[in-house]
């Protein structure tokens, strides 16, 4: 009479979604198995995965290697791409008639990427209080997302500039 190995029954569930940059941990590989044994991942702990959804694998290799065989079991892993950290301070008010420049358009970000403002650079805004806006495209568009920001502006009015031609004086006549 022959007997079999038994398959050990493995159990896995598909772990909650991470952030891109988090690296592989045992809250994701966390499978277990119904008898004695060694996981092997892939990938292996400690790994960062790129943005998007990834099949993660494990292989069972039981102790009892007379009475069970190995196992594989995988599960599908979500990676969601990161939002870069925007930084801009409200510039300081600018008299009117100033075109808008670097020293008012100076966001940063955390990661390399392209900012598009509006008002655009050059831009001369009339006296009052204005919102600039950003929109930032990371050069990583994979594991990033694009971000938005905004500050607001105020131009101040500008004082009239007053001339007066003195006229000239006469000599008064007597009579």
């Amino acid at each position: 009479m022959t007997v079999n190995q038994s398959a050990p029954v493995l159990s896995w569930t598909a772990p909650a979604a991470i952030s891109y940059g988090t690296a592989l941990s045992a809250a994701q590989l966390n499978a277990s198995a119904s008898v004695p044994g060694t996981f092997t991942y892939t990938p292996s702990l400690g790994t960062v995965l790129a943005a998007g959804s990834h099949t993660l694998s494990v292989t069972f290799n039981p102790t009892d290697t007379t009475d069970y065989s190995s196992a594989t079991v995988n599960v599908t892993l979500k990676v969601n791409e990161l939002a870069p950290v925007l930084s801009w301070t409200a510039p300081a008010a600018i008299p009117y008639g100033t075109a808008l420049s670097a020293a008012q358009l100076n966001a940063t970000a955390s990661v390399p990427g392209t900012f598009a403002y509006t008002p655009s650079l050059g831009t001369v805004l009339a006296s009052g209080s204005h919102t600039l806006s950003v929109t930032f495209t990371p050069a990583d568009a994979t594991d990033y997302s694009s971000a938005t920001a905004s500050v607001t502006l105020t131009v101040n009015e500008l004082a009239p500039v007053l001339s007066w031609t003195a006229q000239p004086r006469f000599p008064m006549e007597r009579r």
